[in-house]
């Protein structure tokens, strides 16, 4: 067989160097290098063969090349898959070798039979759709100017935690908490589990002994690169990653600096606090200091407690006060709250005699000291589990928090009250973590009652006190509770600033309105948006414990990425103005926000059907990830993706010519990638006329794509990508799905046929490739038999069509 048997095309491609790899003779059965090499040789390239280029001589060549740098040309390997070359010649990559890949090894040879002169034919194929059209992976490495300041938002335990840490890392941190004083809720919730102690403590700097220190004496938090930003809330956003400008407004405090904290402002002021205050004008023990500060939400502004200070440190007139933040990156860790009351009415929420976990926890600590006067605050109380929680039709999630806040109330209770009987009621009571199910075998043995059984609501009787229906289903009986106090264990939500923040930073929520996390596996610290994090419970309800892992998590990922000393880029997408008609679709494609719409420039080229004042598409290279989505979606293919639509359908051109009846793959680079090539590693078959091409994302698609395919013969295609909702890109599959039943319909209205399925897997279900292809192109031969059949029946004149190639025989 020569290599215009195959008909390959010679147009010279200058300054491309193929290195054909014999893989140690693995390859030998069905391939003919001399043929490989002869057709590389035809295209105007050079071609160097050696019979192992990772064994020691191969890789002396390539010392030898990346010496040369520049001189050594565009290298292109025909040989085994770009991972597995990537891995085999890592300290070669490491030095500065850069190239290409043509997967002869196992998207070739390794995965077909013993027909050499068919499996030869595909693989001068492959090499010469790599090495005439590349794949325009290369990276543009550039430092783009990175501020290394931070801001976080939100003073919670998980806030605060992380600011300390970025601020023992060197970086500039503002902390911004909207309420007077740091910790958040952990501040009133008393002990906290798995450890039993008290919630509002952060892990001890090396200076400090001990392996924990209260948050208000721990020294860190007074470290002189953290800026703690009181009342203060975020107006405004803009900039970029590394450059972002953020407009926050600051409420005063009203208590200056000259405050001696004697206490007489306090004791002067006539109205009462929230909870563990006693008045509107309360103190923080902080470092060693005590700051006091104003609730603005409850003061009357009646000045007793100015006329009261000896001092004259409290200014009740202070305007508010509006300032501009530079970052390099932000952490949201607004945290969470618990369901609002409308939830639960049906439980009795807002009546008497029922409360919240929260709201009992805010009045432990003053039951404490009314058990050291003998005084018990109910004889009986029941707690109910997942109140509106777990129910479609109000909070459709398990807050996870829920039934050991319980577990931790009632001993609490059942230790401070011997007494006092208390009942919990349940459906399911989840304790998992380990150390967790100690915390329910305490409260059996404090002689905490369970009922397993939801009641469906909470009624009053005739004396005020509320009525408990159960359904016991443990003992198969209705029981009827009595109790003089009902605790509702309800759910936990985002925090109302948690939505307008994310508009503001261009951060997705998730379906229960948390911030979304890039990766729930693999990074679940980092936001869509680049440069915007996130920790805590701002992506979900946590216990503090983990809450503190989370925050020092975030600070290293900040760290990491502020302190890069180059960012890559995949080369990007560029809008066509002569093109773009300004609809907008690429704006609403994009997952990452890289595209806006701006004003014309007077002398800007646009279509003949826009109007000079029309607005124009401009990509921001910076934000922008290359997955191409929005290239795929543009009506007026204005955009040009770095792998453009030229380069897609030269390939499909070369894949197919010379194939009888081909089957084209599309395949993402990265799980789709993964198990194609773990399959060939495995040696599982399928026809050679299957051709692959892969593509930095699925969203690249676009149906022009899967149309040409079947204008140029094709019998069949597949695209296949990431898990369901796994995509790195975040909506490729979805962009992916909408082109392909947009392809089918143009498909179908031209009378061909032609079957495109979408398949999504990740590397671990490689096992099954092979005969998930066999089984694709079975079913493509019987839908072009059926079609054939279906001519055949029709034929006014009884002539017989021609049948289909590779159909029937």
């Amino acid at each position: 067989m020569s290599p215009a048997s195959v008909g390959l095309a010679a147009d010279p491609v200058p300054g491309t160097r193929a290195l054909l790899c014999e893989c140690a003779g693995t390859m030998s059965s069905n391939l003919d290098f001399d043929v490989l090499e002869a057709g590389i040789s035809a295209l105007g390239v050079s071609v160097e063969r050696q019979r192992t280029w990772c064994g020691r001589e191969g890789r002396t060549r390539l010392i030898e090349l990346v010496e040369e740098g520049e001189g050594a040309g565009r290298l292109v390997l025909v040989g085994c898959s770009a991972d597995f070359a990537a891995r085999r010649l890592q300290g070669l990559t490491d030095r500065g070798l850069r190239f290409e890949a043509a997967s002869i090894r196992e998207g070739c040879s390794w995965v077909h039979g013993e027909d050499r002169a068919a499996v030869t034919a595909k693989a001068l194929r492959v090499a010469e759709a790599a090495i005439r059209f590349p794949a325009h992976r290369e990276q543009r490495e550039g430092h783009l100017p990175v501020s290394d300041r931070v801001t976080v938002i939100g003073g919670g335990v998980a806030g605060t935690q992380a600011a300390v840490e970025l601020a023992r890392m060197g970086h500039h941190v503002d902390l911004l908490e909207r309420r007077p004083f740091l910790g958040g809720r952990a501040t009133t919730i008393g002990p906290v589990f798995p450890t039993g102690d008290c919630g509002p403590c952060l892990p001890a700097t090396g200076a400090q002994s001990g392996v924990r220190k209260c948050l208000f004496r721990n020294v860190a938090v007074d470290h002189p690169n953290l800026r703690i930003r009181r009342r203060t809330e975020v107006q405004s956003v803009t900039g970029r990653a590394g450059d972002f400008r953020i407009e926050v407004r600051s409420l005063p405090t009203m208590v200056g600096a000259e405050c001696i904290d004697c206490g007489l402002c306090e004791q002067a002021c006539p109205v009462p606090g929230g909870p563990g205050q006693a008045t509107a004008i309360s103190a923080e023990l902080y470092d060693g200091r005590v700051l006091r500060s104003i609730d603005l939400e409850r003061c009357t502004f009646c000045g007793s407690c100015a006329a009261a200070c000896p001092v004259g440190a409290i200014d009740l007139q202070p305007a508010a006060d509006l300032e501009v933040l530079h970052a390099g990156a932000v952490l949201i860790a607004t945290g969470c709250e618990p369901a609002p009351g409308h939830l639960v009415t049906h439980l009795g929420h807002g009546r008497p005699g029922v409360m919240t976990q929260v709201e009992l926890a805010e009045k432990l600590d003053g039951w404490e000291r009314e058990s050291w006067h003998g005084r018990m605050p109910a004889r009986h109380l029941v707690m109910i589990q997942c109140a509106g929680s777990r129910d479609q039709r109000r909070l459709p999630y398990c807050s996870r928090l829920c039934c050991m806040v319980a577990l931790k109330h009632a001993i609490r209770l059942r230790s401070l009250f011997p007494e006092m009987r208390v009942t919990i009621c349940f459906q399911e009571l989840r304790t998992p973590a380990a150390r967790d199910e100690t915390w329910y075998l305490a409260a059996r043995r404090a002689g905490v009652e369970f009922v397993r059984g939801s009641p469906a609501a909470v009624e009053v009787d005739g004396e005020g006190r509320p009525v408990v229906d159960v359904e016991d289903l443990a003992a198969g009986e209705l029981r009827r509770l009595r109790p003089d106090l009902v605790v509702l264990s309800t759910g936990l939500v985002p925090t109302a600033e948690a939505a307008p923040l994310a508009h503001l930073l261009g951060v997705p929520l998730d379906d229960a309105g948390f911030v979304a996390q890039l990766d729930a596996k693999n990074r679940t610290t980092e936001t869509r948006a680049e440069g915007v994090f996130v920790c805590g419970s701002a992506s979900g309800p946590k216990t503090l414990a983990e809450c503190i892992t989370d925050a020092a998590a975030a600070a290293a990922r900040m760290h990491e990425f502020l302190t890069s000393t180059g960012r890559q880029h995949a080369v990007t997408a560029s809008v066509d103005p002569g093109r773009c008609v300004g609809c907008g679709a690429c704006l609403a494609a994009c997952p990452f926000g890289a595209v806006g719409l701006i004003d014309r420039a007077p002398a800007a080229p646009r279509p003949a059907t826009v109007r000079p004042d029309a607005q124009v598409a401009e990509i921001d290279a910076d934000a922008c990830r290359g997955c191409g989505i929005c290239a795929a979606s543009c009506p007026e293919l204005a955009i040009t993706h770095s792998l453009d639509d030229a380069s897609v359908i030269a390939r499909l051109e070369v894949l197919t010519a010379g194939t009888e009846s081909p089957v084209i793959g599309f395949t993402c680079a990265e799980c789709a990638a993964a198990a194609f090539t773990l399959s060939g590693l495995r040696r599982d078959q399928y026809p050679e006329r299957v051709r692959l091409i892969e593509l930095p994302c699925l969203g690249r698609i676009s149906a022009s794509h899967i149309v040409e395919a079947a204008r140029l013969g094709a019998a069949g295609v597949f695209l296949a990508g990431c898990v369901e909702g796994q995509c790195q890109y975040m909506r490729g599959d979805r962009s992916a799905a909408e082109q392909v039943e947009l392809a089918g319909e143009l498909i179908r209205q031209t009378g061909r046929i032609m079957p495109v399925e979408l398949w999504q897997l990740c590397a671990v279900e490689h096992h099954g490739i092979g005969h998930r292809i066999e089984s694709f192109c079975a079913r493509v031969d019987a839908a072009h038999a059926r079609a054939y059949e279906a001519r055949l029946a029709g034929a006014a004149d009884g002539s017989r069509p021609p049948a289909p190639a590779g159909v029937g025989g």
